[in-house]
């Protein structure tokens, strides 16, 4: 046992999390324990600024924590092996998005759709699955323009693509559910209805695009919903409290760019006592860009990254944080929000992006 005086901002909370304490409730009886009747703490309890507390220390933390776990108080979640366990069945559902863009915290663009996951079979080490989208509506109301009408219309044509998930989560293939020349052909008969040059020039780009499978797989992996679902989020590896290891990921943040290298890890928050959703669980991963290209060469499709290339002045500043809301039961997936910043120059954008599951 130690002693220890409060510093400005301390609470049970935090100071349970310091010691890696697994509620802070037994902090307090700890303290109680050993200290003067006049020194007790009651609820509810609000330290002051150097107060002294009688804290544990080395083995005495880890009978604590036996004990809290024996009397199953523990506010936290232990992977088994490390590693947050992956049900890639139960990723199966509709979904709803929502992905707003902002500059300087003015609002540019809000949309919202439905992405739908259809669980088709476990075949060879892969889970496939059939994936569809449905609806765009931007800034509270769905566009009727030429542009938008022909992209609905090829969507509709190109979707529903099949997709594979191999064992450890990741997306390794991607394929229309038609066949390519069905796809093709009535891709070329959009444009009896639109016949100007644009549009025709766009069609003839989706058509090429169906010949080439790892284009296809490319584009379907570089969207925010596949990212958030079948990313390395699930494989990061825990270690002996809270935090995964640091890992490393691409993430398709930036529309029409290449996505940008992140250095990642995971944080698991603990149960709060006393409320309706405990049986949430919530993991928080957090990210700084480690990529060495410019906004220039992210756009620049050309443009092919070099491993080995340093991180320097001119390479792009962002952050990325994302908190994921899993069932503690089954480990289902409920709801995914992820935020983007990025700073050009003096302006400061930012992005958005919501994935919840729909109820059944």
């Amino acid at each position: 046992m130690i002693t220890y005086m409060t510093l400005p901002g301390d609470t049970l909370e935090k100071i349970a999390s310091d010691l890696k304490v697994e509620n802070p409730k037994y902090i307090k009886d700890f303290h109680n324990a050993h200290c003067a009747l006049y020194d007790r703490l009651v609820d509810p309890v609000k330290l002051k600024t150097g107060t002294l507390l009688h804290i544990p220390f080395g083995d005495e933390i880890k009978k604590l924590n036996k004990k809290i776990n024996k009397n199953g108080d523990s506010l936290y979640y232990h992977p088994p092996h490390g590693k947050i366990p992956f049900k890639i069945p139960l990723i199966e559902g509709s979904y709803t998005v929502r992905h707003q863009k902002y500059q300087d915290n003015t609002l540019l663009t809000n949309y919202l759709y439905r992405t739908e996951l259809k669980y088709l079979r476990h075949e060879k080490d892969q889970h496939h699955f059939s994936v569809q989208q449905f609806g765009s509506i931007k800034n509270g109301y769905e566009s009727d323009s030429k542009i938008s009408s022909l992209a609905k219309a090829c969507a509709a044509i190109m979707f529903p693509l099949e997709i594979r998930i191999n064992e450890t989560g990741k997306l390794t293939d991607a394929a229309f559910h038609h066949p390519e020349t069905v796809v093709k052909d009535e891709l070329e008969a959009l444009k009896k209805y639109f016949t100007d040059e644009w549009s025709a020039s766009y069609i003839d780009q989706l058509k090429k695009k169906t010949e080439d499978k790892k284009q296809i797989l490319t584009d379907i992996r570089n969207t925010l919903p596949m990212q958030f679902l079948f990313g390395s989020f699930y494989n990061a590896q825990y270690e002996s409290w809270t935090d995964s290891g640091i890992y490393h990921e691409f993430l398709p943040w930036l529309t029409n760019a290449s996505p940008i290298r992140f250095e990642l890890y995971n944080r698991i928050l603990p149960r709060e006592p006393d409320t309706t959703d405990n049986e949430i669980l919530k993991i928080v991963q957090k990210g700084t860009s480690c990529d060495y290209r410019n906004l220039d060469q992210l756009y620049d499709k050309n443009h092919e990254y070099q491993e080995s290339s340093p991180f320097n002045g001119y390479s792009v500043a962002c952050h990325h944080e994302a908190e994921y809301y899993i069932n503690r039961t089954d480990l289902e997936v409920q709801k995914i929000t992820g935020n983007f910043e990025i700073q050009i120059g003096n302006i400061t954008e930012k992005e958005v992006f919501t994935l919840e599951k729909q109820l059944k």
